[in-house]
Order: structure tokens, then sequence, then C-alpha cells
């Protein structure tokens, strides 16, 4: 599968996903597709406002399955859960609901400041996100990170 087909086989597979899980009122937080030790894995990851428990899980679960093998989704594999204490912040939406949580910032190489940054989610605009560092604000361009987490004191 070439990197065009596969951004748009992808986005079918998430858009049939997300479907599903809101009619049982759940948010698609994340889905990975990918191989494995030579097996096809799906993995979704889920979450609502009150939380995600195993039942909720299996439910997803089964209302997927059905839907993936009616449109002949190649995979071996099916996982849903929750996204878990280190959820990775992707969309705006997750931007606005983590205001004011404790983030972890990794950052490209070309970034001139720091590679990894940890400190609280003050918000964004369409070019940054700002983070406080114990006490400093830190404005780190969109472009410029690779991945935002969730970083809970534990």
């Amino acid at each position: 599968m070439g990197l065009i087909d596969r951004a748009a086989f992808l986005t079918r597979v998430e858009k049939m996903v997300e479907e599903r899980l809101n009619e049982l009122e759940l948010e698609l937080v994340d889905i990975e597709y990918r191989k494995e030790n030579k097996e096809q894995f799906l993995r979704v990851f889920i979450d609502k406002d009150s939380g995600v428990d195993l039942e909720m899980c299996s439910q997803a679960n089964r209302a997927i399955k059905e839907s993936l093998d009616e449109q002949e989704i190649p995979y071996d594999y099916l996982e849903v859960s929750s996204p878990g204490l280190e959820r990775v912040l992707k969309k705006e939406r997750d931007w606005e609901r983590f205001s004011g949580y404790r983030v972890r910032i990794k950052t490209r190489k070309s970034f001139p400041g720091p590679q990894r940054i940890i400190g609280i989610l003050l918000g964004f605009d369409s070019e940054n996100i700002a983070v406080e560092v114990d006490g400093e604000l830190y404005k780190v361009p969109r472009d410029m990170i690779t991945i935002i987490r969730l970083h809970p004191e534990i």
C-alpha cells in the first residue's frame, strides 16, 4: 500500500470507527494500525467524560468489529482500550479539555529550545502551544511538536 493509499485507507477506517463509537456516546481518542511480528494490529483508544470501563471497551469492540468485517478491513488483532493516564493529546478539543493539566511535550530536533518540556498546559492558538514550566512561559510552535501527552504526577 502506497503512502497516499495508506493515508486514505486510515482516514476511511478512522471515520467508520468514529461513527460506531459516536452511536455508543464514546469518543475516539486515537487509532493505531500497524504490523508487529508479521501480525496486523488495529488499536482503538476510547474515552468518555465519566471514564471508560471494561464493559464499554467490550461494547465498542463488538460494534467496531462488526463494521470492520462488513467493510472487509484486514486485521489480525483488534484491541479497544482507554488511552490511560499518559494519553496523547492530538486534537484541539483535547488541548481545551486538559488545559491546566501537566503535560510532556517532545519537540523536533530542529527546535531551538528543549527537546522535552514538562509543564502545565495553559492554552493554544493557531501557531503555538503555551506551557508554563517553573513559572516561565514557553510558546512552542505547533509544527515543532512531535507529541503531547498528559504527564500526571504519580
